[in-house]
């Protein structure tokens, strides 16, 4: 339970700053989602694909 009440905390405070620094939340937790796919799988092609894919849907 305690890693589940830290996971939460912490993705709390990540909005927290997100708002202060005005971020887009949504794409920061799909960059940090992509940079765990990419450890697990070892695949550098996707976290940069998923990189492109955020900056074109802030772009648009």
């Amino acid at each position: 339970m305690k890693i589940k009440e830290t996971k939460k905390l912490q993705s709390q405070r990540l909005q927290e700053i997100c708002d202060s620094q005005n971020v887009n939340f949504e794409s920061i937790e799909i960059l940090l989602e992509s940079v765990k796919t990419k450890k697990l799988r070892k695949r550098n092609n996707y976290h940069q694909q998923k990189i492109n894919d955020v900056i074109e849907r802030v772009i648009k």
